[in-house]
């Protein structure tokens, strides 16, 4: 059995590097950022009083993201590894705490020599890096699907997919814009996760692109808890702070919003008990609540394999060198989409976008 543990969102400002030319530079403001989250860290340790405890940070909140830099800028000043001297002050921090992080980083990895990720990742109360998810759907950085064929070989779909099975129940991880992908949500969903940690740096209010309402969705079609931590402003670039806003929130496995931080500014009000045995029971029960069991996945999965839009292992020998180059490859992925019969140009004379 598996007691309720309680979930804390930790939504902080994100201090941007982009204005630094060094790594030296650029480790001050994150080793900053680390000095405060960590103080907040113990802070919310006290406050549970001892129980078990999860607490998880927005996405990219230590550096920002890459704005100019290319590639290699963006690698050599602001990527770290996972596990690697950033991360243990974290490690240790789970060790004295006894408590879980869900975090956010911008990765770097000797495996894959001239490629970072947009990496989630979760550490356990014993210090180590339970699991590692590398973002698939972005557009600010390259993408395990670049080098889809190359990258399933080693890690297979366990490890592209990874879900830690804990003493808090079955724990998966994934980012941001992702939670706008059912399909993201769901192969954790299928790979047995039970509490989705959403690291995020989102508008947070105002509904943007339906994000708001896909968190709610994400939960309630996969019968999962979803955390969802985001940041409260991102200084020290030409972006305006308000580009995220807060307004973090823990969502049940009924799409109900069990605690939300209301809106901006730093806090930790957005946190919740989780009950983990209690999604088991409803996932357990015959009948017309449980999603999951009335899944008819068969009758989709011809029209997925015969679908293709946006083109896998278009880096598979040589790694996203700049930003422009995703953009080449969506004008790729809007032509497959154009021949699936999903977009329509319009017969003006118009110079086609894709084109």
């Amino acid at each position: 059995m598996i007691a309720p543990w309680t979930a804390t969102c930790m939504q902080v400002y994100t201090h941007c590097v982009n204005s630094t030319t060094t790594r030296a530079d650029a480790m001050v403001i994150v080793n900053k950022s680390v000095d405060r989250w960590l103080q907040l860290a113990k802070a919310g340790a006290r406050m549970a009083g001892g129980g078990k405890q999860l607490m998880l940070f927005p996405e990219f909140a230590l550096t920002g993201f890459p704005l100019h830099e290319t590639a290699a800028e963006w690698i050599d000043k602001a990527c770290i590894e996972i596990p690697g001297p950033v991360t243990e002050r974290f490690q240790k921090a789970a060790q004295e705490l006894k408590c879980y992080f869900g975090m956010n980083a911008y990765e770097t990895d000797p495996k894959w020599p001239g490629r970072y990720f947009n990496c989630s990742f979760i550490i356990g109360p014993n210090g180590d890096v339970l699991i590692k998810y590398r973002r698939i759907n972005t557009v600010h950085t390259g993408s395990p699907h670049d080098f889809l064929d190359k990258y399933m070989d080693m890690y297979g779909i366990e490890g592209t997919f990874p879900v830690a099975k804990t003493e808090l129940g079955n724990l998966a991880i994934m980012p941001c814009g992702e939670i706008m992908y059912p399909e993201a949500a769901r192969m954790f969903m299928f790979r047995g996760a039970e509490v989705l940690l959403h690291p995020t740096s989102d508008q947070g209010t105002g509904d943007k692109w339906a994000w708001e309402s896909a968190k709610k969705v994400r939960a309630a079609e996969n019968m999962m808890y979803l955390i969802s931590s985001n940041a409260t402003g991102q200084l020290g670039t030409y972006l305006p702070e308000g580009q995220t806003m807060g307004n973090s929130k823990i969502i049940d496995y009924n799409g109900l919003v069990l605690a939300a931080s209301g809106g901006p500014g730093e806090c930790t009000t957005a946190s919740s008990t989780i009950d983990v045995e209690g999604l088991r029971r409803a996932r357990l029960q015959p009948g017309a609540g449980n999603r999951l069991l009335r899944q008819r996945v068969e009758i989709y999965r011809p029209l997925y394999n015969s679908s293709v839009f946006y083109p896998a292992n278009q880096f598979a020998e040589q790694p996203m060198d700049s930003k422009a180059r995703i953009m080449e490859i969506q004008s790729v992925a809007l032509k497959n989409m154009e021949k699936a019969g999903v977009i329509t140009y319009p017969d003006d004379g118009v110079k086609r976008a894709a084109e």
